[in-house]
């Protein structure tokens, strides 16, 4: 009994703590209502006011006594299930508060107290200090708060009062915290001023006088490496023999002895000594050519160079970017080799799927190189506010596998953590395939860079054999491809396939298997299974660390079969792999380049098998224009004319715009990369043969255009703009850009100028944009000076590079703008 009455003293503490803070609540309300009547003129208005806020809190306080009461009997049922108790009914909440030993008060009535008086009762009452804030200016005088507790409807009880646990409220503040989250992941812009910049080296390399050799021989030299083509100006000469570059004795042994590269190969015999001179280089070389090294070396004698991290400082001070994660391992157990003797060189490998704990930990210690996904990284950059990881010391940034990059829709990624990098970095870009369209925005992370492209007419590697055969159905493609595994098997058991393994003993003969899906993957690898045959299967789909343990154990197991989707076409670099089959038909030219890339790395040799359909004419033609004369001399000459027809199938497709080979591999991030680009190149095809002359700044921007309700499809406009700078009082110097919209076909024009896409352009740039002028319909302009210009955007920076990028984002919009118009044209005559 002793246990229930002070249970029972306890409620009643809590309850007399609940009382009081609502009788002071009450108090400071009667006093805003008296200011109030004060300020009304008229004094039926006032009498009206008072009395429908005394009913409304009369229903207020009503309703509440029964909800109070409601909960009040539950927690009293609930507290007696286990001991008996004496029957308790509160007529208020018995919330819990603090328990303080006051005395009990029950308010009887609304009327007004002295607020000096309740004051001095208790001088540290949180709710009193919080409401006293509130409604109090410098003065001491009560006014309304700015923030208002009581002027609506909703707002007539304290926060305290309310009911939180309404399901409206839960699924808000389920989405104001998803929008929290969110937020948080956003990386602020870094504005370097030149003054705060600490000094940096970027050359290392002495190259012998130019003068030694002509123009003649130069280019002869670069040919002879294996056709070695250079854009830019300034690129020094390619090297020969490692001892050219002034390497230490471990690095050279870890070339020579453990990575078998005796002499550069071409891109890096070109590219290596073009970075170590400071430049910005784009790399563009076949698979397996040794790009890593390209790019390792010269950044780990950057790194050495510059001043050594302090104690107060996480780094890094190179940044290596990859597309996905097993790259990413695979780039940092490279760099591991090279720096496992040098402590003064710490790496990190940060992708998403493994353990962010032990990367945090490695990055509070201190490290020199991260090699990260831009997804992870960005997640580094957010934690804590950005106090873990800081850009300030990057001065080296690489993207390996750049197109892939771009075309996986990391490209909002890249540009948040560039602007966080300063901008006299030295920024490096590789890749096997480069397209043109990627490489214009690649252009805006450089400083004139140095194009190097290898072999530029044949970027299938030469030590791949491709081979192909073409099926009827499903069935029978599963039958060859069991033939060839059982071929591959007695090879591996019997001769070995490549000429560097000559010791039987020691040979090593791996395949890998890559499929369009998952489900295929998924049922692909149940039917090898039950043929007898071990699988290790890779996909987007599986655990991270199953991905993990199954690639560990393809690379450990000697001549295993690995059964994987395109997520393993990019930088997996097993040289045991002498066997590649590509079960389904590529996409795209570049996909089939990296795919076949995975056998004859370094200086292996491989096969590459493609297994097609006799339907899959897209896939036939890509082969087609793939494959060398020689290889298909090898071939059965029926196949050879079942695969030229397929192919001049397509082609004849092509020409008359049915079929169209895909240029990218798309992706999440960019919304139907593909899709667009081919909307892109068809309507700029148009406007391009229909225009043989662009339009002058003056001109409008779209020649021979259509309304809406026109059957003719509309043209893709490009924006006419012009660039120009000056110098602002304070000595900065300001690029201005002003972009001529006045012309645009309606629509078109107000997906440009809308706020919506003004803002965008702003947050994603930081430019500052303006409309000028005023809209004049087609053929009328002004007529004189003092008239005002045609409507135009203007656009100010001070960075000619984010004025470009605007541009860029603005026709993007424009070409949105368009595939309305084209949507309505076709509402307006579907019937």
């Amino acid at each position: 009994m002793s246990s229930v009455s002070a249970n029972d003293n306890n409620k009643a503490k809590l309850l007399q703590e609940r009382r009081e803070k609502l009788a002071k609540w009450k108090k400071q309300k009667a006093l805003r209502d008296e200011q109030k009547k004060k300020h009304t003129n008229t004094e039926n208005s006032s009498e009206k006011l008072t009395e429908s806020q005394q009913e409304l809190q009369q229903s207020k306080k009503k309703k509440r006594k029964n909800d109070q009461a409601d909960s009040t009997f539950r927690k009293t049922v609930k507290s007696s299930k286990n001991r008996s108790t004496k029957k308790i009914s509160f007529d208020e909440s018995d919330e819990e508060g603090s328990t303080q030993g006051i005395e009990l008060f029950k308010p009887m009535n609304n009327d007004v107290v002295d607020v000096n008086n309740s004051e001095a009762k208790d001088d540290v009452d949180p709710l009193e200090k919080y409401i006293q804030s509130l409604s109090s200016n410098d003065d001491g005088n009560l006014v309304p708060p700015s923030v208002n507790l009581m002027d609506a409807d909703d707002n007539e009880v304290p926060s305290d009062e309310k009911e939180m646990s309404s399901d409206e409220d839960e699924e808000g503040f389920k989405f104001a915290k998803i929008a929290k989250m969110k937020s948080k992941k956003q990386v602020k812009e870094i504005r370097y001023e030149r003054n705060e910049l600490e000094s940096f080296r970027k050359d290392f390399y002495s190259q012998l006088p130019q003068a030694l050799l002509s123009d003649n021989e130069i280019s002869e030299l670069r040919l002879n490496l294996g056709n070695i083509k250079v854009r830019g100006d300034g690129c020094p000469l390619p090297i020969t023999r490692w001892s050219q570059l002034g390497l230490t004795s471990d690095i050279t042994s870890v070339l020579i002895n453990d990575l078998k590269f005796e002499n550069p190969t071409s891109i890096q015999a070109q590219a290596i000594p073009a970075i170590m001179c400071g430049r910005d280089v784009i790399g563009i070389s076949k698979t397996g050519s040794g790009k890593t090294i390209s790019y390792l070396l010269p950044l780990i004698r950057h790194i050495k160079a510059q001043r050594h991290l302090a104690s107060d400082e996480s780094g890094p001070l190179g940044l290596v970017l990859a597309p996905t994660r097993e790259l990413a391992i695979q780039i940092n157990e490279e760099v591991t080799k090279f720096t496992a003797k040098d402590k003064s060189v710490n790496s990190v490998c940060c992708t998403g799927g493994s353990e962010l704990k032990e990367q945090i930990r490695k990055l509070k210690k201190g490290i020199e190189i991260v090699v990260a996904t831009p997804g992870r990284f960005i997640d580094l950059l957010t934690l804590n506010t950005g106090k873990l990881l800081s850009t300030r010391r990057i001065t080296f940034v690489i993207m390996d596998e750049a197109d892939r990059l771009f075309d996986m829709g990391f490209e909002p990624q890249i540009t948040q953590i560039m602007k966080t990098i300063r901008p006299d970095k030295q920024c490096v870009l590789f890749s096997a395939t480069f397209p043109n369209k990627l490489r214009n925005f690649a252009m805006r992370v450089l400083h004139r860079p140095l194009s190097i492209t290898i072999n530029s007419k044949s970027l299938v590697n030469e030590n791949v054999t491709q081979r192909f055969d073409i099926a009827n159905s499903d069935e029978e493609k599963f039958n060859t491809l069991l033939r060839i595994l059982e071929k591959h098997e007695e090879s591996s058991n019997g001769v070995p396939m490549q000429q560097d393994w000559n010791d039987s003993e020691n040979k090593d003969e791996k395949a890998i298997i890559f499929v369009s899906s998952q489900q295929i993957c998924d049922l692909l690898h149940i039917k090898l299974e039950n043929e007898g045959y071990t699988i290790y299967s890779i996909h987007a789909g599986k655990p991270y660390q199953e991905r993990l343990n199954n690639l560990e154990n393809f690379k450990s197991t000697p001549n295993s079969i690995l059964l994987c989707t395109e997520v393993l076409s990019r930088g997996l670099n097993v040289p045991e792999v002498s066997l590649v089959l590509i079960y389904n038909a590529v996409k795209t030219f570049a996909q089939y380049v990296h795919t076949t890339g995975r056998t004859a790395r370094g200086t292996h040799t491989g096969v590459a098998m493609t297994l097609l359909l006799n339907d899959e004419i897209a896939g036939a033609f890509i082969l087609n224009k793939a494959i060398r004369d020689k290889e298909l001399e090898e071939h059965d000459p029926r196949i050879v004319k079942q695969l030229k027809s397929m192919s001049q199938e397509f082609e004849k497709g092509m020409q008359s715009g049915k079929f169209k080979v895909s240029q990218g591999f798309g992706g999440k991030g960019l919304d139907n990369l593909e899709s667009k680009r081919e909307e892109r190149q068809s309507q700029e095809k148009k406007y391009y043969e229909n225009d043989e002359k662009l339009p002058l700044d003056n001109e409008p921007n779209v020649k021979n255009t259509k309304d809406a309700s026109s059957s003719t499809q509309i043209q893709v406009p490009k924006l006419r703009y012009r660039v120009s700078n000056h110098i602002s009082p304070e000595g900065d110097t300001v690029f201005i850009a002003n972009v001529n919209v006045n012309d645009l076909p309606q629509i078109v024009r107000w997906e440009v100028t809308k706020n919506t896409t003004l803002m965008f352009v702003k947050n994603e740039t930081g430019c500052s944009i303006t409309n000028k002028g005023k809209y004049y319909p087609e053929g009328q302009g002004p007529k004189s000076d003092r008239d005002e210009p045609k409507l135009y955007l203007l656009i100010e920076s001070d960075n000619e590079k984010d004025i470009k990028l605007c541009i860029d984002l603005l026709e993007g919009k424009a070409k949105e703008g368009v595939r309305k118009v084209g949507i309505q044209s076709i509402k307006d005559t579907k019937y």
